[in-house]
């Protein structure tokens, strides 16, 4: 790993971590490339990426493989910059700028990931505001170098309900905001039964807390076994690159209708796009029914497992 500098005025010392993984792109990073192209050092050319959305952000800068700079300085714009400021400094309250210096001749092609270590802890993460932006201007290394401009990807960090996430839409997010339940983005079924082709059985599926729909699931296979039915449908699934989807619990359902579906608030309402049909939920009444709630207006009731109703998927993180 090469050595960088990152310059703020409280910190102790500053490191760049890099991932030894292929040169994809990031876990769930956002992508805001630049045209492939070669500026000469000492030019007054530069190249910048605004940050997608104001929000919190791991940075990873991807160096280009044909790249000669060894002294490649990247400067973060966390607020935005004065038209015709060249200062970067971060003690500026109202334009706040952080510069990075990255020894690209050292680490053709790899992803570094912008990251402050003070007192023993690792910052990563940047909160960018509307307007912020990252940027590199070639007249800041030696003529004699190329600064070649690959990608920089925005990592976001904040997760919160309503963000694409995971292979899906957070609907749940829990008090360390580290945690939380996924839909998936569209249905599985738009109608089907809930128990094993007329297999009536108490399967003990009877949990309806958040957190209990998983278990819930297990159980139902557990005694159903093998066939095709709600439960299997999302143990089975395979989507967005996971394979631990469940049936939501009754609780876990009622939180679904009411953070995005239509129970919503105004800027979220029903952005799961969820049919005004009944659901299922894992959680079973008794050996002839189960819960399911209505997403036309949120309320709920036990059915006959024979019922056709409607199958969203959901995984934890």
């Amino acid at each position: 790993m090469s050595s960088t500098i990152i310059r703020f005025a409280f910190t102790l010392y500053i490191v760049i971590l890099t991932i030894t993984t292929a040169h994809a792109l990031p876990a769930n990073g956002k992508s805001v490339d630049a045209t492939q192209i070669s500026l000469q050092g000492g030019s007054n050319s530069s190249v910048q990426w605004l940050a997608p959305a104001p929000s919190t952000y791991k940075i990873w800068l991807q160096v280009p493989p044909s790249s000669t700079a060894s002294n490649a300085k990247y400067r973060l714009y966390l607020k935005g910059n004065r038209p015709g400021n060249r200062v970067c400094t971060s003690k500026d309250v109202s334009h706040p700028c952080f510069e990075v210096t990255i020894n690209q001749a050292a680490n053709p092609g790899k992803w570094l990931l912008l990251a402050q270590n003070n007192a023993a802890k690792i910052i990563d993460q940047w909160k960018f505001a509307k307007g912020g932006y990252v940027s590199v201007n070639a007249r800041n290394i030696s003529p004699a170098q190329q600064l070649g401009i690959a990608a920089i990807s925005f990592e976001d960090r904040v997760l919160s309900i309503g963000k694409r996430y995971g292979g899906g839409i957070i609907f749940y997010v829990d008090r360390t905001g580290k945690h939380g339940l996924i839909a998936a983005p569209t249905d599985q079924s738009t109608g089907l039964q809930w128990y094993n082709d007329g297999f009536y059985s108490n399967t003990h599926a009877d949990k309806t807390s958040v957190g209990t729909g998983k278990t819930n699931t297990a159980a139902i296979i557990k005694s159903q076994g093998v066939g095709f039915y709600a439960a299997t449908l999302c143990d089975r699934l395979v989507l967005g690159g996971y394979s631990d989807w469940f049936l939501p619990s009754k609780n876990e359902l009622a939180l679904m209708y009411k953070n995005i579906g239509k129970g919503a608030a105004a800027q979220l309402t029903n952005i799961g796009k969820f049919t005004t049909r009944g659901y299922w939920s894992s959680s079973e009444y008794n050996n002839e029914s189960a819960w399911y709630q209505s997403f036309a207006d949120g309320h709920q009731d036990k059915y006959d497992k024979y019922g056709g109703f409607a199958v969203r998927a959901v995984r934890a993180f």
